[in-house]
């Protein structure tokens, strides 16, 4: 039996991350976090990996985009989820990446994560 597939929840609204991770867990999954900010998403990277990720664009007065780029350097799939529309995010190479707007039902999202992080799993 192999190792659950790791996803990191970056959301800075407590009740939407731990929705998230109920719904993740209760999928098989193993969640890191959910985090609210960038700097406590980069702390949790350094010294835990992940294979996938899913980001809220805006965490407050701060973006999710340095983990995003972290996470393309590492070559670690991952998906944005938020209220805000694709102009909010900023860097063009980021545009490209996959978007999907809260709220988010369990059913999508479970295709959201099978399509672009737990590929295994995808029919």
């Amino acid at each position: 039996m192999s190792d659950p597939v790791r996803i990191l929840i970056v959301e800075d609204a407590f009740l939407i991350g731990m929705d998230l991770k109920m719904s993740l867990e209760q999928m098989g999954y193993r969640v890191l976090g959910p985090v609210p900010s960038p700097t406590r998403a980069m702390t949790l990277l350094k010294s835990d990996s992940c294979d996938g990720a899913i980001l809220d664009v805006s965490l407050g007065r701060e973006t999710s985009e340095s983990v995003a780029d972290y996470l393309i350097d590492h070559e670690v799939p991952f998906f944005f989820l938020t209220g805000y529309s694709s102009s909010s995010i900023t860097d063009p190479k980021l545009k490209e990446k996959p978007l999907y707007h809260k709220p988010m039902n369990r059913e999508s999202l479970a295709e959201a994560v099978r399509m672009h992080i737990d590929r295994d799993k995808a029919a």
